[in-house]
């Protein structure tokens, strides 16, 4: 019952929290051949493990295994660890407010490198990884069209079928072989 004023109040805050903030004019297609380093959210909901997986290959290949952080949930980083060797941050729920606002210990942690490009694999709007993606700075942020996304990312990914997640992650990768 209490989930949307939540989320709008967390939402209102993100607002408040990036209102100074402006990104600088970005070149796309050199800003994604340059990156190096890239931040990857997990996502907060696993549907589909195999694409899921997939993604996590291109991307180390894209970027090379010790270039890639990922940063995922306590419980959804276990299906993770098996087939991927690079860095990865995990949180607990508990690092995540009651408005869905990372708490600051999570952002430290997040904050220990710096990142050329971050990558949010929520489909929908999970606003504690998109507030994690625009804090981290990196030039590039990538996303998924959504409501409010708009204020999160500065590159989006536009999917016809939102709840068909596997067609949606092979757009993401086609969007970015494109560069």
């Amino acid at each position: 019952m209490f989930e949307g004023l939540r989320l709008n109040i967390g939402l209102q805050y993100a607002r408040f929290h990036f209102r100074k903030r402006r990104d600088p004019v970005v070149r796309f297609t050199e800003a994604v051949d340059r990156a190096r380093k890239a931040l990857v959210l997990f996502p907060e909901t696993v549907t589909d493990s195999e694409s899921i997986q997939s993604v996590m290959k291109y991307l180390g290949r894209r970027f090379g295994a010790g270039s890639v952080m990922v940063l995922a949930r306590e419980d959804l980083a276990v299906s993770l660890k098996a087939n991927f060797n690079g860095k990865m941050i995990t949180y607990s729920p508990q690092e995540i407010n009651h408005w869905h606002i990372p708490r600051g210990e999570l952002l430290r942690k997040m904050k220990s490198s710096t990142f050329d490009i971050a990558l949010d694999l929520n489909v929908n709007l999970a606003l504690a990884s998109a507030f994690i993606c625009r804090e981290s700075n990196a030039p590039l942020r990538v996303g998924f069209a959504k409501p409010n996304g708009d204020h999160f990312y500065n590159f989006v990914v536009q999917t016809r079928m939102t709840t068909n997640t596997p067609v949606a992650y092979k757009n993401l990768l086609k969007c970015l072989d494109m560069f």
